[in-house]
């Protein structure tokens, strides 16, 4: 891996009308812009978590998982959502072992792959909880993935490398 050493130091930062922290800042942007808009806590949180999507694919991404722990000032109370995937309904044992898996499966396999929880996720906590609609929320993402965005030298290491590691693991690909 190239280096990456700094030394950075960073003040706290403080906020008065909300708060947004991701690792990629233009999907902390999404999230501060929809909070600007008068969204809540929910809108922003998927807000930063599409464009997470799009601006580092290989930390997150639409065909993942999402889980959420939502506090109500309201109410006062803490709700759970579980967005993550279910494995597909056809996908038996009989199956794996039909298709020549006893123990394991290999780690790039169509059958390791789960229906996806994250977009349902989304749209079930914005359901439940959010105030905005979902082009509202989605805006910001959509705006990066039409646009375009300066990739941060560290995501397009990883964006890379994990190319490089599926291709090797796909039987269709040639060199």
């Amino acid at each position: 891996m190239e280096n990456f050493s700094f030394r950075s130091q960073r003040s706290c930062v403080y906020g008065s009308n909300g708060m947004v922290a991701t690792s990629q800042p233009f999907a902390t942007a999404a999230g501060l812009e929809i909070l600007a808009k008068g969204g809540n806590a929910a809108d922003a949180a998927v807000a930063a978590g599409a464009a997470l999507n799009v601006t580092e694919p290989t930390s997150t991404g639409i065909g993942g998982d999402m889980f959420a722990l939502f506090y109500s000032a309201d109410t006062k109370r803490v709700t759970a959502l579980n967005g993550s995937g279910r494995a597909p309904a056809a996908l038996t044992l009989d199956r794996l072992k039909k298709d020549g898996f006893s123990s394991e499966l290999p780690p790039f396999h169509a059958h390791t792959v789960t229906v996806p929880g994250a977009c349902a996720g989304w749209f079930d906590l914005i359901k439940k909880h959010g105030s905005l609609s979902m082009p509202e929320i989605l805006g910001p993402a959509i705006r990066l993935a039409s646009e375009g965005f300066p990739v941060a030298p560290i995501t397009s290491y990883y964006w890379r490398r994990g190319v490089e590691r599926q291709l090797k693991s796909s039987p269709n690909v040639h060199e």
